[in-house]
């Protein structure tokens, strides 16, 4: 699928940058000159942080629920309650609140995080498993999936834009159909445009679940009902993805500090609004408003 990837993106760029605006950095007038040097500044930028966010979320661990990690205030009753939780039993913390057990990993997990048969791991704050990036999207590679979305959506609307006269021209009485370029530009425009208008109904639904800090699990098993408990508000919940610091909120990274808190927060310190309810997958209905 990576390849897959790769081969769409390398279609695009050859299409705009060697058949279609590349040449016209070297002929004509110095205005159609600039011009066609600005088109492939501009896209190769794009492209290049569309590669940068991708690569990211293929590599980046997405917060897997750490070994030996359980929600009691020692050992001795972790160890207690493991061995019913084991037999199908249903164990409750030292503060009354029913506790989550997986029963494929035979581990403690925290709320909000779900097994990923792919890795065979449970994934903190898991929203899916991503087939084109072949990992699973959770805490710690979310933001860069939404980038690889927002960098991909804006390069396929410059390319759409820029190769537009050129799908026109395919299909005018003098289009050099001998040749092999105006069929790479005519496919390269309609997977542009396609890509375009899929990713933008997308990134809009993502951005709706980041403002409620709503997973796409969470969006589609919940029932509607009571306000959403995990939401802090819009402006954080986008920190809660997208980090503190303004200037890194494009750049598909967390800085250590970021990674360190957004764990802590994740295994310890669930964020709860409204009346806490003892299971949130339980018959209580309980959704985020998307």
């Amino acid at each position: 699928m990576i390849l897959i990837v790769l081969a769409f993106i390398g279609l695009s760029y050859y299409a705009v940058v060697w058949e279609s605006y590349g040449p016209g950095i070297f002929e004509g007038s110095a205005q159609s000159r600039f011009s066609s040097f600005v088109a492939v500044f501009i896209f190769t930028i794009l492209i290049a942080m569309t590669l940068w966010s991708y690569f990211a979320c293929v590599t980046t661990d997405p917060g897997k629920v750490p070994r030996g990690w359980h929600p009691f205030p020692n050992d001795e009753e972790a160890d207690a309650q493991f061995s019913l939780a084991s037999y199908g039993g249903h164990p409750v913390g030292s503060n009354g609140q029913r506790v989550r057990f997986c029963r494929k990993c035979k581990a403690w997990k925290p709320e909000r995080a779900h097994h990923d048969s792919g890795t065979g791991q449970c994934v903190l704050r898991m929203d899916h498993y991503c087939i084109w990036v072949l990992n699973c999207v959770g805490l710690l590679n979310y933001k860069m999936f939404l980038l690889f979305l927002f960098w991909t959506f804006w390069a396929c609307a410059l390319a759409s834009g820029l190769l537009i006269n050129s799908f026109i021209r395919f299909f005018q009485s003098d289009a050099d159909l001998n040749s092999a370029r105006p069929a790479i530009v005519f496919i390269a425009f309609v997977v542009d445009a396609a890509f375009c208008l899929s990713l933008l109904g997308f990134l809009i639904m993502h951005m709706r679940l980041v403002l409620n800090n709503c997973t796409t699990i969470e969006m589609f098993e919940k029932a509607r009902g009571p306000p959403w408990p995990y939401s802090l508000g819009s402006r954080q919940n986008f920190k809660a993805v997208f980090g503190s610091r303004p200037w890194a909120w494009l750049l598909p990274m967390h800085s250590a500090a970021e990674k360190a808190s957004m764990l802590d927060d994740a295994l310890h310190e669930p964020c709860l609004q409204g009346p806490e309810l003892t299971d949130l997958r339980g018959s209580d209905p309980m959704s985020c408003d998307v």
